[in-house]
């Protein structure tokens, strides 16, 4: 069931039609979502609240290697996929392996991007695109404490 939410780039593009058509406004955001945490749950609970649908892009395996070193991801990308389209206020979830999700952000065009309040909107990768297609860009405020760098470090420690 969980799924039929991961889609490929273009049945990302389809779907966002069929919503768009029927008037829902599409919210995107994007991450790594490594180890899932209170802080990504809160971030994504706020983005959808944005809009009536959220589709997420991920960082293939690759990708976020290539952001985050050779130790990660901690969570495979098949794994990372299913969890964050187990989530109810997740509609969609598309994998991507570009160094940036602006691709996948011009073939769904969003109504809204979200980030987290540690960027600033001129810093959003997408931000003119969405803004000059008549849409707007948001930050949310992040869960202070919760990262899954600062996870993964504690669990270090504690081991170590």
């Amino acid at each position: 069931m969980t799924e039929s939410k991961i889609l490929t780039r273009p049945e990302a593009v389809q779907q966002a039609e069929a919503w768009r058509a029927a008037g829902q406004r599409i919210v995107f955001t994007n991450g790594c979502f490594d180890i899932v945490h209170l802080g990504h749950i809160d971030y994504l609970e706020k983005a959808r609240s944005l809009g009536d649908r959220l589709v997420l892009g991920l960082n293939t395996d690759a990708s976020v290697s290539c952001i985050k070193g050779p130790l990660r991801p901690v969570v495979n990308e098949y794994a990372r996929a299913r969890l964050m389209a187990a989530l109810e206020f997740v509609d969609a979830v598309v994998l991507f392996g570009e160094p940036t999700p602006l691709e996948l952000i011009e073939a769904v065009r969003p109504h809204i991007l979200v980030k987290g309040d540690d960027y600033s909107v001129e810093n959003i990768v997408g931000a003119d695109f969405v803004i000059q297609n008549g849409g707007s860009v948001q930050t949310v405020a992040l869960v202070p404490g919760y990262s899954t760098t600062k996870l993964i470090e504690k669990i270090r420690q504690a081991y170590q």
